[in-house]
């Protein structure tokens, strides 16, 4: 049996889409990925403009890969953590492709396909992938190896440099910088190949801290709040 698989990743400036053909049922990313045949899309843009650019990288993944829309046997997309505005739209595309398209999804936590791209091929049995989460602080998790898959074992947290230090288990292998969109579709082909899918209403990205549009709007209703009670608290004029 062949399937085909596109993998989708938007987390970071560089949106990055992949169609995988894989024939038979591999047991790990490493398989995955040797066995099957891989096109890849990529194109950096400002997150704003991530919608501007996916269409474009998909419909070039897709005829390079010599198929059609309708080709497809599943979609997996990188959930995050990462840019808020990045992952809105890699979870809008690929919920309009399965939902209209009628194809199976597969939801892959970003720092889980780091943490296997960056232990494929090596002997190293700890990772601790990051992401920047601005502020001067990361997003960041431990992974173990587990057989021929990576488990989580700490995390995933928001912290600075001195608190991420001190969560990581010594000699453990760091990765950064966002993952293939050919390693989304493999780890999202191995939980479409173990019934772990997902359904595209019950999709949301992996936030671990709300956006800071939404922080600071809350922040102004506190403020609001505040001076509210201030004014409420202050006794009337003598009549």
């Amino acid at each position: 049996m062949t399937r085909r698989i596109l993998g989708l990743e938007t987390s970071s400036p560089d949106c990055r889409v992949a169609v995988l053909t894989v024939t038979g049922r591999p047991r790990s990313l490493a398989e995955a990925l040797r066995s099957g045949s891989v096109v890849e899309r990529s194109g950096a843009s400002e997150f704003a403009r991530h919608s501007d650019v996916v269409y474009g990288l998909l419909e070039g993944a897709l005829r390079g890969a010599r198929i059609r829309l309708a080709d497809l046997d599943g979609i997996a997309v990188s959930i995050g953590p990462g840019s808020f505005t990045g992952l809105r739209v890699g979870l809008t595309v690929a919920k309009v492709l399965a939902r209209f398209g009628g194809i199976g999804l597969a939801a892959v936590p970003t720092l889980e396909a780091m943490a296997a791209e960056g232990m494929a091929g090596s002997t190293e049995t700890v990772c601790v992938p990051s992401v920047d989460a601005r502020r001067g602080e990361v997003y960041a998790a431990v992974y173990r190896r587990a057989g021929t898959r990576v488990r989580k074992t700490g995390g995933p947290w928001v912290a600075g440099p001195g608190r991420l230090a001190a969560l990581a288990p010594a000699g453990a292998r760091s990765v950064t910088g966002a993952p293939r969109a050919a390693t989304v579709a493999a780890l999202g082909l191995l939980r479409l190949q173990a019934g772990r899918g997902v359904d595209a209403a019950r999709l949301v990205p992996l936030y671990l801290r709300r956006p800071q549009a939404v922080e600071q709007r809350l922040a102004g209703r506190r403020t609001s709040i505040r001076r509210d009670r201030r004014g409420s608290d202050r006794p009337g004029r003598p009549g």
